[in-house]
């Protein structure tokens, strides 16, 4: 094969690389997407497909306050104002948008509103999804349905297989091109214009997960490509890396036949969550559901452990019988397998765990028989009084655990996505230690992500659209090296 040459080189054929082919190329420069995986998409196919658009400006101090103030004002600025036309970028590419209507499921963070009600100017803001027929698939397949469509009318070219090694940079310090490996074979590719980076995070990256996060272990939902890749690539390139401890999990089961695992949620409110001890440890609804892994993650010094790693969902017939733990809308399993409707196919495998009696429950699951009767009769008497006075579960949320059987599932944190990669500014220009852009090098999406803290649903999507186009038109607008 021979060296290939373009004007921007993009890596990831995610969402925000696909944003960033598609605006980079209405700009006039000639594309070149690579991708490490078999197939394009990324995670975009198999997320929720929630794409937050704030209402007005004041949503800033909203973001400033999840994230601590680790992100820059002026690029939150950045986001919120550009992001206030996601619905219109939507719509300029073909689609349409629709207001996202949660699953009738009682699972936190669901809402569509913010994850965070509490905090200041959080209600100047809305989730879209793009509309479509169920034929079309979830929101997610719909969103990325729309980005291939736009992808293929532009004729712009996606090598797929292509695993890149190396930034490569000429004599001035500018980056000028990578090193890659389409099918194994080892090839030179220059950009005479700029690099754009959007190839992920690392939940499927067990040694980057297990040094930045708390919680160990802790899976994955999302493509077996997020590896970190582009945080590799950022660093060989001189880049500052921020928002590495920060990640969206929540609550998932790990079946030992998938690599990835299966979100739970419950369409019935008779079920508790308890660590191996059998004790409850949380109020199970009032949990954001991107910051689950937070919760999950207490260390017990002096037993050295994680006791809430599994935690077991402990749940009753009702429960059961109402509706799919895992709905098939979100997840790199959502094509490979379908959750039987009342569970019973995953009783049948095993993966729930089925008893006459609580006591019988409990030495299925390895958990002291007296605890978890104890917990499931206080939690009982809880429902009767209609108030929860351990953990403060809303009295609508309380509904007993009754038999005639009992059944219990093991649940771990997983990863939506990491924020963590090459620090960026408001041009999505990647930063070098000192603050300094690392010249022609661009980054956009999940991969350094501008979220410092705590996760708003929805807002990864908005993420990658917003600074897709930034890096797109950015890259586009460089000044050829030749």
């Amino acid at each position: 094969m021979q060296d290939i040459e373009c004007d921007v080189l993009i890596v990831g054929a995610g969402t925000s690389g696909s944003v960033a082919a598609i605006t980079a190329h209405d700009d006039g420069a000639r594309v070149l997407v690579l991708e490490k995986m078999p197939v394009a998409g990324g995670n975009c196919p198999i997320t929720g497909g929630n794409i937050l658009t704030p209402t007005k400006m004041e949503f800033v101090d909203y973001l400033e306050t999840l994230s601590f103030k680790t992100t820059d004002r002026d690029i939150l600025e950045t986001f919120v104002k550009a992001a206030m036309d996601n619905a219109e970028w939507i719509r300029k590419m073909g689609g349409e948008v629709v207001v996202f209507n949660p699953l009738q499921v009682t699972h936190p963070g669901l809402e569509a509103g913010p994850g965070f009600p509490q905090v200041k100017h959080s209600e100047c803001m809305v989730k879209y999804n793009v509309k479509g027929t169920e034929d079309e698939g979830p929101p997610g397949q719909r969103l990325w349905n729309l980005l291939k469509t736009n992808l293929e009318q532009r004729s712009i070219e996606i090598m797929t297989n292509t695993d890149v090694k190396e930034i490569v940079k000429n004599h001035k310090g500018e980056v000028c091109g990578v090193v890659a490996e389409p099918r194994g074979k080892r090839v030179s590719m220059k950009s005479k214009k700029a690099v754009i980076l959007a190839c992920g995070g690392y939940e499927n990256d067990p040694a980057t997960k297990w040094d930045f996060y708390p919680a160990k272990p802790i899976h994955s939902l999302g493509s077996p490509g997020s590896t970190g890749d582009g945080i590799r690539l950022g660093q060989k390139a001189g880049a500052a890396l921020w928002h590495m401890t920060n990640m969206a999990s929540t609550i998932g089961f790990k079946a030992p036949e998938y690599e990835a695992a299966f979100s739970i949620c419950f369409f019935s409110e008779d079920f508790i969550y308890v660590d191996r001890y059998g004790k409850r440890y949380i109020d199970e609804i009032g949990v954001e559901v991107h910051e689950f892994g937070r919760e999950m993650s207490y260390f017990d010094t002096r037993r050295i452990e994680y006791p809430r790693i599994p935690t077991w969902a402990i749940f009753g017939e009702q429960a059961r019988r109402r509706g799919p733990l895992n709905t098939g809308t979100v997840g790199y399993n959502r094509t490979l397998y379908t959750w039987s409707p009342d569970n019973s196919a995953e009783i049948a495998k095993g993966w729930i765990i089925q008893a006459k009696t609580i006591a019988e429950l409990a030495n299925k699951i390895s958990v002291e028989e007296v605890n978890l009767e104890n917990t499931i009769k206080k939690y009982n008497e809880s429902c009767k009084l209609g108030k929860d006075p351990e953990f403060g579960r809303a009295k609508e949320n309380l509904m007993a655990i009754e038999g005639p059987l009992y059944y219990a599932i093991p649940i771990w944190p997983v990863l939506y996505c990491t924020q963590g990669g090459p620090r960026r500014d408001k041009d999505a220009r990647v930063l070098d230690p000192d603050g300094e852009p690392i010249p022609r090098l661009y980054e956009a999406g999940e991969l350094g992500s501008i979220t410092g803290g705590l996760y708003q649903g929805g807002n990864s999507l908005a993420e990658c659209i917003v600074f897709g186009q930034i890096a797109g038109r950015n890259a586009a607008a460089e000044k050829s090296l030749d």
